[in-house]
């Protein structure tokens, strides 16, 4: 499609140039998200992943800097840190990042370990909390529901890559592979996910909520189960 970004030249830029102000202290490149993913729209954002030797604000200003003169900067979004920031972080929040990241220079495995078990379990119970949180205020508060559930769906699919990893000791990226092997609710939240949501009605969009919370609070009370 003429729309979609050719991803793997705008990396390759943003590599040079990225190396050219940091050198040595870039210690990784990577990719996140819908391109990364082979899922991607006009719509879609790139999410880049930088992790540098030590981060300063200057630094910060440098990287402003560049992305602003990179095309399409408007898409380019993200993660950036220092690599002690990165160590000392809550390990069971770096379950989707260690394995959702696509390295373009470097190795992110040579800077973090992977998540154990207990950090992957508390990452999935953490996740359908958020998911059963947002539903609920979404529905009683938000003024486009409709809008809001996209956002809902995007957590939720985090929550079941999590749940499988747990079941099966397998990281699935994108969201066709993981449908082709779940089944009962898990299946079925994530196929409402993948449904064109602005082609509900007002009953539907409450319909899809219900389902979202219903999924959620099961998924929360039983996650000692897993």
């Amino acid at each position: 499609m003429a729309d979609i970004i050719d991803i793997e030249a705008w990396l390759n830029d943003a590599k040079e140039r990225l190396l050219n102000q940091f050198g040595q202290n870039l210690l990784f490149l990577g990719l996140q998200g819908s391109y990364n993913r082979g899922e991607a729209t006009a719509q879609s954002d790139i999410d880049l992943v930088v992790i540098l030797e030590n981060l300063d604000f200057s630094d910060l200003r440098a990287y402003r800097g560049i992305i602003c003169k990179m095309p399409h900067n408007d898409k380019a979004c993200g993660f950036i840190s220092g690599k002690n920031e990165l160590l000392n972080w809550s390990k069971s929040d770096l379950f989707q990042f260690f394995y959702e990241t696509r390295p373009i220079l470097g190795d992110l495995s040579k800077i973090i370990s992977p998540p154990s078990s207990d950090d992957t379990k508390t990452a999935f119970k953490t996740g359908a909390e958020t998911v059963y949180h947002a539903a609920v205020h979404s529905f009683l508060h938000a003024a486009e529901p409709a809008a809001d559930l996209r956002s809902i769906y995007k957590m939720l699919f985090f929550v079941l890559q999590a749940k499988f990893f747990i079941e099966h000791g397998r990281y699935l990226s994108s969201k066709n592979e993981l449908l082709g092997l779940l089944n009962g609710p898990d299946k079925e939240i994530l196929l409402d996910s993948m449904a064109e949501i602005p082609q509900k009605t007002p009953d539907e969009i409450d319909c899809l909520y219900e389902k979202v919370i219903k999924w959620a609070s099961e998924n929360i009370t039983g996650a000692h189960r897993l």
